[in-house]
């Protein structure tokens, strides 16, 4: 009975809370309900609540409309550039929460505004005017923003040569660099302003340090799992209470190596996963290399294992403390290298036999995968490629394969010879590496065009001479101007 006295008070003491918390909570919200809404002073505008004038960029040396017949290629490809940065500059620009202004877009004369117009025009309203332009060539183009902050007098102008590939990122950077970091302008009908309160910098993605710590501590923790269970069968044992002690001993240590590196190093998700194919192929090629002996040892197939393991991570962390980074396409491209060159060197081992029956054709797997890691890792090193094209690159690998064995299909599916053997699978081989390279060359992106050397030949007056009397007299001379390239 005082069990059930006591639990019935704490009962009532709860609901009594509540019914406090759900008074206070509505007195709370009538309160705020009941007070009046802020007043905006007089003059003050938000941030948002300015407009942007955008210009089309102006191509800064290029040929007045009509002076020639035909643009020649440069100009094309740099109106092309134009037509670009005006994409990224409108999708940027609302991006930023900024409404955008084109009225006077086209009106625009077709001629290189100055510093008074440009000032001139962000006076007649509330709004940003940002005029870009191009000049140089079309491969290394330099980009200039020209912006005058609404009421300012002062005309912001960030000048940078990018690369064409970087084009995007460099012009929405200095477009917030131009935007966001103006000096506060005061107008001559408002007067001085009290100094507003400076505001955050807009928040942009910022890279995290260590992306790949969680793929490096998937793997960092497996393959310690997998060295104390090498380490128990190693020994001879089977006994059951010395695995898991062992097992959860390495996996604990290599959870808390890669915790160490992730804090001391940067270590990206392509370092990670380079990492990763570093280990696990070298790891399985050992395995292979280990059961293909005559006489094998089961208890030192693990051993192998473990030796090519720290062997390929050994060179992986050279290389990445060398070249400094991986991607995440060339990491994807070293996995690649590892299953296609465990395939390939199995089917290498068969073509040899003749025959695709008997013993599993260990030592053409494990050299396979130890070649095709090694060759993949070390292009991944000085090739730049995106994770797609080498899914791309691999999905062509894979058709080619599939059309070179089944139109070779005929010589296994009848009487089964040698010579038959060989054929379907030096012919499935050869189509697979020809996918491959044709998955290659689709892929490629096209160079852009290069700008063509010209030269305008000259003859005239160049300048004047003065002779020993005082006479001046003019120079003739002839020339040649241009590029030269």
């Amino acid at each position: 009975m005082l069990g059930v006295e006591s639990l019935h008070r704490g009962t009532g003491v709860r609901f009594t809370i509540l019914l406090c918390a759900a008074a206070c909570l509505v007195a709370t919200r009538s309160a705020r309900a009941d007070e009046p809404p802020p007043v905006r002073k007089e003059g003050e505008t938000p941030r948002t609540a300015a407009q942007v004038l955008l210009f089309r960029t102006t191509i800064v040396g290029a040929p007045e409309t009509g002076a020639t017949g035909r643009s020649s290629r440069r100009e094309t490809a740099m109106i092309a550039l134009g037509q670009r940065l005006d994409v990224i500059l409108n999708e940027a620009i609302q991006d930023f929460g900024l409404p955008l202004d084109l009225s006077e877009r086209e009106a625009r004369e077709d001629r290189e505004l100055t510093d008074l117009e440009l000032l001139a025009l962000a006076a007649k309203g509330n709004r940003w005017v940002v005029y870009p332009a191009l000049e140089g060539g079309p491969t290394d183009p330099v980009v200039r923003l020209s912006a005058v902050a609404p009421g300012s007098k002062v005309v912001l102008v960030r000048t940078e040569p990018v690369k064409a590939n970087d084009l995007a990122v460099r012009a929405v950077v200095m477009l917030r660099d131009v935007i966001t970091m103006h000096p506060t302008g005061t107008t001559p009908e408002s007067g001085p302003r009290r100094p507003e309160r400076a505001e955050a910098p807009s928040s942009f993605a910022v890279r995290a340090r260590s992306q790949g710590r969680a793929t490096l501590a998937f793997n960092a923790a497996l393959f310690g799992g997998f060295v104390g269970y090498s380490v128990q069968r190693g020994s001879g044992s089977d006994d059951p209470r010395l695995l898991f002690p062992l097992m959860a001993l390495g996996t604990g240590l290599g959870l808390g190596a890669s915790a160490i590196v992730a804090e001391e190093w940067d270590v990206g998700l392509g370092d990670a996963w380079y990492l990763s194919a570093a280990a696990w192929w070298p790891a399985l090629s050992g395995l292979f290399l280990a059961r293909s002996r005559e006489q094998s040892d089961p208890s030192t197939e693990n051993s192998w294992a473990i030796i090519g393991a720290l062997t390929g991570l050994g060179l992986a962390t050279t290389s990445l403390a060398v070249g400094g980074g991986m991607s995440e396409g060339g990491a994807l491209m070293t996995h690649s290298g590892g299953a296609f060159g465990t395939l390939l060197g199995g089917m290498s081992e068969f073509a040899v036999r003749g025959t695709t029956e008997g013993k599993a054709p260990y030592r053409g797997l494990g050299i396979g995968a130890a070649a095709g890691v090694v060759v993949a890792g070390t292009v991944a090193i000085w090739l730049d490629v995106e994770p797609s094209r080498v899914l791309a690159i691999d999905l062509g690998a894979g058709l080619g394969g599939l059309a070179g064995a089944a139109a070779t299909s005929p010589f296994i599916f009848r009487e089964r010879t040698a010579a038959g053997d060989r054929v379907f699978l030096i012919t499935t081989m050869g189509s697979t590496l020809a996918g491959g390279v044709a998955a290659w060359f689709w892929t490629r992106r096209p160079s852009p065009p290069k700008a063509r050397a010209w030269m305008t030949p000259y003859a005239g007056v160049i300048g004047e001479s003065l002779s020993a009397r005082g006479e001046r007299s003019p120079a003739l001379g002839v020339g040649l101007s241009g590029t030269f390239r």
